[in-house]
């Protein structure tokens, strides 16, 4: 299913949630927001929407190591000779092309997600210090693995829990965990749309479903 299908489902159960809890207009307007969030959450496990909006774009990075690359180069240049300048031009270009080659947008997942540990860290904010870890961990899994399972719904769940006892945003626990099992549920193979299932209970079974 489509990240866009996702995202609506998620804000669905956000408002869902609100109309069960009769919240006012702003937290049920908190609540799709957080909805359609955890909705996509699962999907973090692969270059889909809601990567591809907490991360800057590979090409930003590609084009930092480049500029560094070729300033190197120049530098050595003008300024060193010797073995220095050789092995300044070496590292130079491996600084311009390596990259390229490396560097895809899971990298920039696991960076997004590190440099937002040590944000939480400092700032002593533990959901989203544990947000963070489900980001770096999220960037090592193949597609439709651990975040596409109960455990992934357990910990997330877990996330939403501490999000809400820190903010205090009545019913984000409830709508973070129904959007984010909206998620596993469209992703089933028992829907026309999907070729693939999903793997509930990994990595104890792997039966798809």
């Amino acid at each position: 299913m489509k990240g866009s299908a996702h995202l609506a489902i998620g804000g669905g159960s956000g408002l869902a949630t609100a109309v069960y809890l009769h919240t006012d207009p702003l937290t049920t307007a908190a609540l799709v927001g957080i909805g359609a969030v955890a909705g996509l959450a699962p999907d973090l496990d692969v270059n889909g929407k809601l990567s591809n909006r907490i991360t800057i774009s590979k090409k930003w990075l590609i084009l930092f190591f480049a500029a560094a690359g070729l300033l190197l180069i120049g530098y050595s240049y003008v300024m060193l000779s010797g073995f220095v300048q050789s092995a300044g031009f070496i590292v130079g270009l491996c600084l311009t092309i390596l990259p390229r080659l490396f560097i895809k947008q899971r990298t920039m997942l696991f960076i997004t997600g590190a440099g937002l540990s040590v944000a939480a860290w400092y700032a002593d904010i533990f959901w989203l210090l544990l947000l963070s870890g489900f980001i770096i961990v999220s960037s090592f899994l193949s597609h439709r693995s651990l975040t596409h399972s109960l455990i992934g719904a357990a910990c997330f769940a877990g996330i939403a829990w501490q999000f809400q006892q820190s903010v205090g945003i009545e019913g984000s626990f409830l709508a973070a965990s129904i959007a984010y099992m909206s998620h596993l549920v469209a992703d089933m193979k028992v829907w026309p749309a999907n070729k693939r299932g999903i793997k509930w209970f990994q990595p104890l079974f792997n039966k798809e479903f």
